[in-house]
């Protein structure tokens, strides 16, 4: 299933900003998550990673209400969602994803989406779907 999209698509864009700025704030309130970067630098952060999550709950996913989680999608499984600027990234992104997957305490999903914009243009593609088949993250 393709879920690529343009940021244009989003219609509810004072909530993709507001969802963004209150997970920020909950990131930039621990050192150890804001790890030295300010509220603006995690603002920004999340609003390019969150473009995708607004996208998919506009779109028929629902809100994973838990904390730090991203969407549920229409079967009722939880789901992670990782934006990366390049297809070179994506393997990185899925390694992060691995090791948060072996920190059991962490309760990270088995679904990753992986997609990709380059931070200039207005296209996100949805470059794969993953699931965690008890080591990895393979594409589905």
């Amino acid at each position: 299933m393709d879920m690529s999209f343009n940021i244009d698509d989003i219609q509810n864009k004072a909530e993709w900003h507001e969802r963004a700025m209150n997970e920020a704030k909950q990131i930039h309130s621990k050192p150890s998550t804001a790890r030295g970067r300010s509220l603006d630098e995690i603002y920004e952060t999340r609003l390019y990673g969150g473009v995708a999550e607004q996208y998919l709950l506009e779109t028929g996913w629902e809100d994973d209400t838990r904390k730090f989680k991203d969407v549920i999608d229409p079967q009722g499984d939880p789901v992670e969602v990782k934006t990366t600027s390049c297809l070179e990234n994506v393997w990185h992104v899925l390694d992060r994803c691995r090791k948060a997957k072996l920190e059991t305490w962490r309760n990270y999903q088995d679904i990753v989406y992986v997609f990709i914009n380059d931070t200039k243009s207005k296209e996100f593609v949805h470059e794969g779907t993953y699931l965690w088949n008890g080591e990895k993250f393979e594409r589905n």
